[in-house]
């Protein structure tokens, strides 16, 4: 069977080390390594090898620390980013200076990809929540391989409408819980997406702060600070050096 040329590569490039490598070797290393990776996501699913090359060629490997801001609000908008570690808060800052988070990015997503098409800047400012790394396009090439490829503008037209949709329902929370609910819901969600395993429930593995929290679900530091202390109270989460731990309901005993 003929290999293709993202197989090959790989393949060739394995069977070399690192210290034998010259450096336009070494060059190829590194993009049959981000083609590999990007064929891993789901966004670039039945992509064909040569549409995945095309984009590692033409990708950028960034690295952000913690609390790093990767780009604010009003900045061109000429490149998108593809997270492959770490994960990014989304976020707007109001006339007033207070903060409202729009949504926490993980592996796998995709972020700046609305200036695709709309040509405007930035419409909210992205934050590194942890050591975070991802890949960053310009949007001519990521447009380019949408007018190509069905398979990847199908792939962004579904992960766009999840986001939508996961909007939409954030949106009817804010109008419709207290922010006690708001804040077990948030929980809730934080610990399907980045939960750990403990012997009494699952601890969140996203540093977060009560006023990180407040600007996710439309508060004050202080309401949350009330609202943990009552789902504390509650038996529900349980705050452990930092960490928010969401405790597993009880099954409640019989009445003998």
């Amino acid at each position: 069977m003929e290999q293709t040329r993202l197989q090959w590569l790989c393949k060739d490039q394995s069977t070399r080390t690192a210290s034998s490598r010259k450096p336009g070797e070494r060059m190829q290393t590194n993009l049959a390594n981000r083609a590999t990776l990007l064929q891993s996501l789901p966004l670039f699913t039945g992509l064909a090898d040569e549409a995945l090359y095309l984009l590692a060629e033409n990708s950028r490997l960034r690295r952000f620390q913690t609390g790093e801001i990767v780009c604010y609000q009003g900045d061109p908008g000429s490149t998108c980013h593809i997270i492959t570690k770490g994960r990014v808060r989304i976020f707007l800052v109001g006339e007033d200076g207070r903060e409202l988070s729009v949504r926490i990015l993980g592996p796998g997503e995709i972020f700046g990809e609305m200036a695709l098409f709309e040509g405007l800047p930035r419409s909210a400012n992205v934050e590194a929540l942890e050591e975070t790394q991802t890949l960053e396009l310009q949007h001519d090439v990521l447009l380019g391989l949408l007018q190509q490829s069905p398979t990847f503008a199908l792939n962004l037209l579904q992960a766009m409408s999840a986001r939508l949709r996961s909007s939409t329902e954030d949106a009817g929370e804010l109008a419709s819980l207290t922010v006690v609910e708001r804040l077990a819901h948030q929980l809730q969600k934080l610990a399907e997406w980045s939960g750990a395993p403990v012997p009494d429930g699952v601890r969140i593995m996203v540093p977060m702060t009560q006023q990180e929290l407040a600007t996710m679900i439309g508060t004050s530091r202080e309401s949350v600070n009330r609202a943990l202390v009552q789902l504390r109270r509650q038996g529900k989460v349980r705050l452990e050096k930092g960490w928010i731990v969401l405790l597993a309901e009880r099954p409640s005993r019989a009445i003998s």
